[in-house]
Formats: C-alpha cells, sequence, structure tokens
C-alpha cells in the first residue's frame, strides 16, 4: 500500500511540475528563442531552395550533356526544398508550451536535425556513387554525371545546414537546463521532496 501511495504522488508531483503554466517569463521566452532560430534557418533552407531553382531553371534550357542534367536535378531536389520550409513555416498554436512540451520539442529538434544531418550524407554518398556508375555507362553518362553531381552539391549544402541548427539549438537548449537545475526531486527516509529554487 505504501508502494502505490509513494507512486501516485510522484505521479502527482510531476504531473503538478511539468504543467507549469505557460505564461512563465523564463519558459515563454525559451520558447521565442527557440521558435526565432527554427523560423531563420527555415528562411534560408528556403532562400536557398529558390535561388537554385531560379539559376537552374535558367540554366536547363542553356545548358546541354552533363550541365543539363545536373540543373534538372537540382530543380527537383530544390523544389521539395521549398515544399518543406514553406510547410514548416505555416503557423502553429505553440500558446500552450509548458515545460513537459518544451522539453519534448526541444529533443524531438535535436534529434530531427541530426538525423537529417546524417540523412545527408546519404544523398552525397548517392551523388558519389552516380558519378562512379557514369563512367562506366556510356549510355547514361551525362545524366548519371550531371544527376551525381547536383545530390552532392545538394547533400553538402543540406549537411552544413542540418549540422548548424542542431548546433545552434543544442546550445539555445542550454538555457533549459539551467531551468532544470533550479528544480530538484529527491528521495530519503522522510519520503519525495521537490525543491524548486526560485
Amino acid at each position: 500500500m505504501k508502494k502505490i501511495i509513494t507512486t501516485f504522488s510522484l505521479i502527482a508531483i510531476c504531473n503538478s511540475l511539468f504543467s507549469q503554466a505557460p505564461t512563465s517569463t523564463e519558459l515563454f521566452d525559451y520558447n521565442k528563442s527557440r521558435n526565432k532560430k527554427t523560423k531563420t534557418g527555415l528562411k534560408v533552407l528556403g532562400g536557398f531552395a529558390l535561388a537554385n531553382i531560379g539559376a537552374s531553371g535558367y540554366m536547363y534550357y542553356n545548358t546541354k550533356g552533363i550541365d543539363k542534367s545536373f540543373h534538372e536535378m537540382n530543380i527537383m531536389w530544390n523544389g521539395v526544398n521549398t515544399l518543406i520550409a514553406v510547410a514548416s513555416l505555416l503557423p502553429k498554436n505553440t500558446n500552450d508550451m509548458n515545460l513537459a512540451k518544451t522539453l519534448s520539442w526541444q529533443s524531438n529538434t535535436e534529434n530531427t536535425y541530426i538525423g537529417a544531418a546524417a540523412l545527408d550524407l546519404v544523398y552525397s554518398a548517392a551523388g558519389l556513387y552516380l558519378t562512379e556508375k557514369a563512367k562506366t555507362d556510356f549510355v547514361n553518362h551525362d545524366k548519371y554525371k550531371g544527376w551525381g553531381n547536383a545530390l552532392i552539391y545538394n547533400g553538402g549544402f543540406l549537411f552544413l545546414f542540418d549540422t548548424g541548427m542542431y548546433i545552434a539549438h543544442k546550445r539555445n537548449g542550454k538555457k533549459l537546463n539551467k531551468m532544470m537545475d533550479k528544480i530538484t526531486l529527491s528521495t530519503g527516509s522522510a519520503g519525495i521532496k521537490l525543491t524548486l529554487h526560485i
């Protein structure tokens, strides 16, 4: 019976702790800072994508062979990047970001960017594979070489972008760690003790 009461007490304490009011100035400022970094990054991605679509759209009709294939893949690739950037910049309701949601969002954001950076290396590796394949496939040489170069180019940019975004969010997360340092949850002979250092 004592274990059951202890378990329910712990759940109640955690629920109270992680349901802190979103009007907390510190938490609000943190989420605002995180959202600003995300939006800035997505604008960079969208700008890069649109610039590439414009340049490659023009060059596609003014080049031949390998260069034409490069611009063809570049247009397709950055078309997807544009959709991702626009969809991610659409307004979202983040007014109810309590501590639990903020912690989850921070973790998911970091994991998303580090996972994306790993995927970017795969894209570049696929590009290298195509450029190597072009050396022995004379029928599709120009296509494979151009597409491969485009994958290496875009994979390289995205790797730098995603790594940069991960580092920015990781550094910003230190503010969240400082907030968490103010909370101490300990157990002892007297039971569970929750300390909030203000």
